[in-house]
């Protein structure tokens, strides 16, 4: 099997296994669900039927106690039994049985084996006047049974038992269970088959974010999740998904330029050394070209060291191990030193330095590395700048902030490629190309950013560059 079939196959089993577990949910859901509604629709059947039950033998119960009130003692016996007669015999489909007890009289009906067990379970209990439901073991029979003790007056009292066999209730119970049983199943099958064709189009976008996910390697982040549209929260994962992955393309180029820039200034000053020293070393020269060609490697030596204290400085804030001081510092002091500093190589070059000393001004920070950040902007300020031009430093307190602006007169900078002299090994054409590695401004962007400031540059070809940052008070 090719590593694309596999992929392939174990993507389909993931898709599969991920819609049979939301369809068992869903159909376990549905399961109890019905099961509920079987038991709710059982007892609710059941208690309409045992009510029409109860009032069928309420009205019995009337009529016969109102032949013995109404009728002469005589043929009150007679005409009860003939009435009894009549109704069991109307009411044989629902089973009525009815047993009268009571001034010498004593009836059963029907005569039935069954009617004549109930009656001789009656004699056995102590039935309470009410309505009750009485099983007769061992057959577990059951019957609906109203008993009553009727007083006539001047004449004994009857004891009346009225009683419904529930055989046709208990058929009609469980007819409606097979019923609605063989329903529900029907319906969960019907939504089985449902929930697992919904859940196969719900999760259509999930398993083309798979596949896509699977084509993503570091040689190509191009590819993006697709987005349905349905402005739901698979969309809504997809544009973060998306988002991330700019994001990684982004860190993805920036650490291939880093790597190709590194090595080219690695290799420049490394590959100077080389020559330097196979040229010295290919006849015997006097001792002072071997000195000039000591200072040349000196010179290399150096500005290696410095590319790699960079590289490792800007590697190191980058994975957050560089830890700064928070002491409180006069910014106006630390300029005025680096100043001090270049005033030499500004009179070389023949360049205005131009700074005001103003009164102190308190910022909470590491004093080497805001002394870092004025060297690094000054330098630049006076690499870039031509003979004759002026560099001017200014310091002011604005607020609650250090305003710290670095202004020359130099080639300035093109607009379009303004926004990118802060990343890093960025060289903006020819004229700057060998002056440095291309990290001092990137340097100061972070310095800047860990001391909770901001940096900006506003520039224009041929009238200069101003470099401004903005640093809390404390």
């Amino acid at each position: 099997m090719s590593f694309v079939s596999r992929n392939r196959w174990l993507n389909a089993a993931t898709r599969l296994g991920l819609r049979a577990r939301i369809t068992a949910w869903t159909a376990s859901m549905l399961g109890v669900a019905l099961v509920a509604a079987l038991v709710w629709g059982h007892q609710n059947l059941r208690s309409v039927l045992q009510l029409k039950s109860d009032g069928l033998l309420e009205g019995k119960m009337a009529e016969l106690a109102s032949v013995i009130r109404e009728t002469p003692a005589a043929s009150a016996q007679a005409k009860l039994a003939d009435e009894i007669r009549r109704e069991v015999v109307a009411h044989r489909e629902e089973g009525l049985v009815v047993v009268v007890r009571g001034a010498g009289t004593s009836i059963v009906a029907p005569s039935s084996p069954a009617a004549q067990e109930l009656s001789r379970r009656l004699d056995q209990d102590a039935v309470q006047p009410g309505v009750q439901t009485i099983r007769l073991p061992p057959s577990a029979k059951a019957y609906r049974v109203l008993h009553a003790e009727i007083d006539v007056a001047g004449r004994r009292t009857y004891s009346f038992d009225l009683a419904l066999d529930l055989s046709a209730t208990g058929k009609l119970l469980a007819d409606f269970d097979r019923r609605l049983a063989a329903g529900g199943l029907v319906f969960l099958a019907a939504a089985v088959g449902g929930g697992f064709f919904l859940s196969r189009r719900a999760l259509e976008p999930v398993a083309r974010s798979i596949e896509t996910a699977r084509l993503l390697n570091p040689a190509d982040l191009s590819a993006r999740l697709p987005v349905s549209g349905a402005d739901d929260e698979l969309d809504e994962l997809a544009h973060t998904m998306n988002e991330m992955l700019d994001r990684l393309a982004v860190y993805h180029a920036q650490i291939q330029q880093f790597t190709a820039d590194a090595s080219h200034e690695l290799r420049s000053p490394l590959g100077a050394m080389r020559t330097a020293i196979e040229v010295a070393l290919q006849q015997p020269r006097p001792g002072e070209e071997y000195r000039r060609v000591l200072e040349t490697l000196g010179t290399q030596c150096e500005r290696l060291s410095d590319l790699v204290n960079n590289l490792l400085l800007l590697a190191r804030a980058d994975a957050g191990q560089v830890e700064l001081r928070r002491d409180l510092v006069d910014l106006g002091e630390i300029i005025g030193e680096t100043v001090d500093l270049y005033q030499p190589v500004a009179d070389d070059q023949d360049v205005t330095l131009d700074w005001c000393a103003p009164s102190p001004v308190a910022v909470r920070g590491d004093r080497g590395r805001l002394h870092q950040l004025v060297t690094n902007l000054l330098d630049n300020a006076l690499k870039f700048t031509d003979r004759g031009g002026r560099v001017t430093v200014r310091l002011e307190a604005e607020r609650a902030t250090a305003r710290l602006t670095v202004a020359d007169t130099g080639v300035g900078i093109a607009s379009d490629r303004l926004p990118y002299i802060f990343d890093r090994f960025y060289q903006l054409d020819a004229a700057r190309a060998g002056r440095g590695a291309g990290l001092g401004l990137s340097i100061c962007r972070w310095i800047v950013a860990a001391h909770g400031g901001s940096i900006e540059a506003a520039s224009q070809p041929g009238r200069g560059t101003v470099m401004t940052v903005v640093l809390p008070f404390e």
